[in-house]
């Protein structure tokens, strides 16, 4: 075999675009710390005490080699606790943010691909929406339909779609006078094939790092509604700091670790949106050179 056509040898342009995005610490520190906090949550359960357990002899305990973290009011494991409320917080992050983005995504495509009046009706009913005060419209929805994570998901799905339906509608306005869709739309290509085959393979690297954006801001959300007490179980972040601010004084643990754990999460989250926002940009850029 010719040695210099396995030097030569083309990469896909994903094996590319993962280098560079992996190229950027942010993203790769972030990324370990991301995969290392979720296989802790996963597998740490299975070590530790029942979450619900209670042993009223170990109230508001303080951390120690028996409780790593401490023990709440109710002489609960803090860590147990913090790992189920984990669990709880990324899965609502990651559907309600897949929810936001297969409803946004489609919609803008269809949007900006057809254009008109259509296109115009369809950008004032986000714009009305846009009125409205989400977080109010999360609270109405659960109150009415219950207090149910499944209602959750939908709740903060249903509101976080208007950014990305916009975002994706103007990459869509900026592509679609391109000569592969004219062509496609020569031939005849149905929309639905042309969203599909041509829209958003080329949109889907903006849709990611708007997804990676959204995953914190949604377990945000949860936490806040939590704290306020419209919380879907008894074991989220939110429910544990609000539990903990009335134990500032006399157990500081209450209130320290699951703020503790919610802040790192949306750190690194943060911080891996920006990264890959970032590195996308400097590939575009290069791209377009």
């Amino acid at each position: 075999m010719n040695t210099a056509s396995l030097i030569n040898k083309p990469t896909s342009p994903f094996t590319t675009s993962l280098k560079q995005v992996l190229s950027d610490k942010r993203v790769s520190i972030s990324l370990l710390c991301l995969c290392f906090t979720v296989l802790f949550i996963l597998l740490g359960p299975f070590f530790l005490p029942d979450y619900q357990l209670q042993t009223l002899e170990n109230q508001l305990q303080a951390p120690s080699l028996r409780h790593l973290l401490g023990t709440d009011d109710l002489g609960r494991d803090i860590l147990s606790r913090i790992l189920k409320g984990g669990q709880l917080s990324l899965a609502v992050g990651l559907i309600a943010t897949l929810v936001s983005i297969v409803i946004g995504t489609f919609y803008g495509c269809f949007s900006g691909l057809t254009g008109g009046k259509t296109d115009l009706y369809m950008m004032r009913i986000v714009d009305i929406l846009y009125c409205l005060p989400y977080m109010f419209l999360v609270i109405i929805l659960m109150t009415f339909l219950g207090k149910s994570i499944y209602v959750l998901f939908l709740a903060l799905g249903l509101v976080q779609w208007l950014t990305v339906a916009r975002i994706v509608r103007g990459q869509v306005l900026t592509i679609k006078h391109e000569d592969f869709i004219l062509a496609a739309t020569a031939l005849g290509v149905t929309k639905t094939m042309i969203i599909f085959r041509h829209l958003l393979p080329n949109v889907a690297g903006i849709v990611i790092v708007y997804a990676t954006l959204t995953v914190p801001s949604v377990i945000l959300q949860e936490s806040f509604l939590s704290f306020l007490g419209l919380n879907v179980h008894p074991c989220t972040w939110g429910v544990m700091i609000s539990e903990g601010k009335d134990y500032m004084e006399s157990a500081w643990w209450m209130l320290l670790f699951p703020g503790m754990s919610l802040t790192t999460c949306l750190l690194c989250l943060n911080f891996l949106g920006d990264g890959l926002r970032d590195s996308l940009d400097k590939k575009f850029v290069t791209q377009k050179q």
